[in-house]
């Protein structure tokens, strides 16, 4: 823990700087007023709840595997077409690692091609997320993507799409010298799906 202390020290200010950058991503990833031609729009009397949504208590208790601990909450997005929830957590890495949790609407008509085509249009997937092949199996269209994230992490987003509304959870972790995301995906495959899986679970369970 002191060593761990240490370093956070000793990087303060390039973490402030990482930080900014970071917030800035998310904050722009989330937009509540998407394009019109977005396809991630309302469509449902059903109101979307921030109490669907994860907790960092509960992200505490799940991330274990995937070696972030004091997850806090950083901001609460609520809308009418969209709620997003985000945090940050600590690692190994000097830089903060991030979460995401979001629940969209979707129009009647929309294909889960269509969702993802309009996510990284909005910047809430980064150019130059690919597709890996995950270990899950749930009811509904789903893929998990793997990109770099801003501050260097690789960034881990599961989308699915079930009932007209799309569930995504995301989580950025600490890269190694050399590595890709796809060779942080596919070293704990396993892990980082059982994560981002457990999270929508959470949602789906409490907007039943």
């Amino acid at each position: 823990m002191n060593r761990r202390r240490n370093m956070l020290s000793l990087f303060a200010i390039a973490l402030i700087v990482l930080s900014s950058i970071a917030c800035q991503t998310i904050i722009k990833a989330i937009s509540p007023n998407p394009s019109s031609s977005n396809p991630i729009v309302n469509n449902s009397n059903a109101n979307l709840t921030l109490d669907w949504l994860a907790t960092a208590d509960e992200l505490n208790s799940l991330s274990t595997e995937v070696g972030i601990i004091e997850w806090k909450l950083i901001q609460d997005f609520p809308g009418e077409n969209r709620i997003c929830r985000s945090f940050q957590g600590v690692s190994w890495s000097a830089t903060p690692n991030e979460g995401m949790n979001c629940i969209f609407k979707a129009a009647a008509g929309t294909s889960f091609d269509g969702i993802i085509q309009s996510m990284f249009t909005d910047g809430q997937l980064l150019e130059g997320e690919q597709p890996v092949n995950s270990t899950l199996s749930i009811d509904g269209e789903f893929a998990v993507y793997a990109g770099t994230f801003p501050t260097g992490h690789s960034v881990f987003d599961l989308i699915l799409f079930r009932d007209n509304r799309v569930y995504w959870s995301s989580v950025t972790l600490g890269t190694p010298a050399g590595a890709t995301p796809q060779a942080v995906y596919e070293s704990a495959a396993e892990v980082i799906d059982r994560f981002l899986v457990n999270i929508v679970n959470i949602n789906l369970e409490r907007s039943k």
